[in-house]
């Protein structure tokens, strides 16, 4: 009885460690993207390629990898089983910058818009929409 019991515990142990650190896994997720940013500055728009890692933390609300788009920091606004949406501002004496987007966790697929707008006429200056295909991956070291 005492040996039945003590593998149940073991096992039940064993269970409950393999919930926690696949819990933990998921709250970090590690991506490798590539595809097009188009940059709308004037009438002619120009398309260029990019590749990004961004590492996303669910458990902070924040995103790493993000200054090829921006330089101003993004965080997490709402996550649930299908999408991560995401959105960052700043604003200083000359230039408001504001980003927004999403990731979709089961395509992969990560759209996002920059927008660049002048303080003083409040005129849209440059808008660039960013569209990327990302994948899972491990970091390398």
């Amino acid at each position: 009885m005492l040996r039945t019991c003590s593998r149940v515990i073991a096992l039940t142990a064993m269970v409950t460690c393999g919930l926690v650190t696949a819990q933990a896994a998921d709250t970090t997720l590690t991506l490798a993207c590539q595809g097009t940013t188009t940059i709308f500055v004037t009438e002619t728009p120009k398309v260029l390629p990019i590749s990004m890692g961004i590492i996303v933390n669910l458990t902070k609300r924040t995103f790493e990898g993000l200054e090829a788009l921006s330089s101003i920091p993004v965080e997490i606004t709402s996550v649930n089983e299908v999408t991560i949406s995401f959105q960052g501002f700043n604003r200083d004496k000359v230039l408001e910058e504001n980003v927004r987007g999403s990731i979709d966790r089961v395509t992969g697929d990560f759209e996002a818009i920059t927008t660049m707008k002048s303080v003083r006429t409040m005129e849209i200056t440059s808008t660039a929409r960013h569209s990327l295909k990302c994948r899972p991956t491990q970091r390398m070291f």
